[in-house]
């Protein structure tokens, strides 16, 4: 078996969908499927679909030597077990599921599984902006519903002692300020997310949501920017808040916001100038919604390295 007959699948398991894709070691994505998340269903309707899928995308490589399944899940992942250790209601019942086990049980094939801003991260790193990743300390943010975050330090993921390094959603921007579903109170995600956006635009207007808002901002509309500044003026200060703490080289910032990011990234930019005499590089993530499968795939690779230390 040769190393360029070698393909690895990938999966961005979330809430709302599960994404999978046949890639091949240099990361060209040859096949790609996306499924709905039944999560009213539970954690046997999820797992059900992402079985269907990994089968689906095994009969498309027919042709192919699939080595192994990389997973990035939503939730707090322990990254050598492969067990999801936490996930909020997004998926019910999925905390405490075996998720390598099972899958490995199915389909007798290896499988790495880490949490979904993570597999981006690496993406992101690997086919998105192809940074210096050996060399460099990267922060990957994610804007959507919530704020997710990864560490990339020398080309491998920051876990921390229980899988949550890089939660920057939840560091803590305004005490005492809005209610945030991990349990506190003023999280960054309450004020830097498309939630958060969406509730700033009910504030000026009942019937208004985030699409509503940008555009108005983008129109002149004097409520409308005064807002959007806001929003960037407590994004930025969560920013220079995790670069004092990380120092990394550059944020790359990704996540569904980012499609957006033409409204608010300048708004952004001078927000971080006006709070910091420090220069904080940004760049915006290049993949959009493929990321999470191609950093999963990119995670089964690496793992399969490990284990063999070779492709072949």
């Amino acid at each position: 078996m040769t190393e360029h007959s070698s393909h690895f699948i990938g999966v961005d398991l979330g809430g709302t969908s599960l994404k999978g894709g046949l890639l091949s070691l240099d990361g060209t994505v040859k096949s790609e499927l996306v499924k709905r998340t039944p999560v009213e269903e539970g954690r046997e309707g999820i797992l059900r679909e992402l079985f269907t899928l990994i089968e689906e995308l095994l009969e498309i490589s027919v042709d192919d030597h699939v080595r192994a399944i990389g997973i990035g899940s939503a939730g707090r992942i322990d990254p050598v077990t492969g067990t999801v250790l936490y996930a909020t209601d997004n998926l019910p019942g999925w905390t405490g599921t075996p998720l390598s086990e099972l899958v490995e049980g199915r389909f007798g094939l290896p499988a790495f599984v880490d949490n979904d801003v993570n597999a981006a991260a690496i993406g992101e790193t690997w086919m998105g902006l192809r940074d210096t990743v050996f060399t460099s300390s990267i922060m990957f943010i994610s804007l959507g519903t919530g704020v997710g975050g990864a560490i990339v330090h020398k080309g491998g993921i920051i876990h921390g002692a229980n899988g949550g390094a890089g939660e920057v959603g939840h560091i803590l921007l305004v005490p005492g300020g809005h209610p945030c579903n991990c349990g506190q109170n003023g999280c960054l995600e309450q004020y830097g997310s498309g939630t958060a956006l969406n509730r700033i635009a009910r504030n000026i207007e009942p019937e208004w949501n985030s699409h509503i808002l940008l555009k108005q901002c983008t129109e002149g509309e004097p409520r409308a920017v005064r807002a959007v500044e806001g929003f960037a003026a407590d994004l930025a200060a969560g920013i220079i808040s995790i670069r004092n703490m990380l120092d990394p080289h550059k944020f790359i910032i990704g996540g569904g916001l980012v499609d957006s990011h033409d409204v608010w990234w300048g708004y952004l930019r001078s927000k971080l100038d006006a709070l910091s005499g420090q220069q904080t590089m940004l760049e915006v993530a290049q993949l959009g919604n493929r990321a999470g499968l191609i950093g999963a795939a990119k995670l089964a690779m690496d793992g399969i390295a490990r284990i063999s230390g070779s492709w072949k």
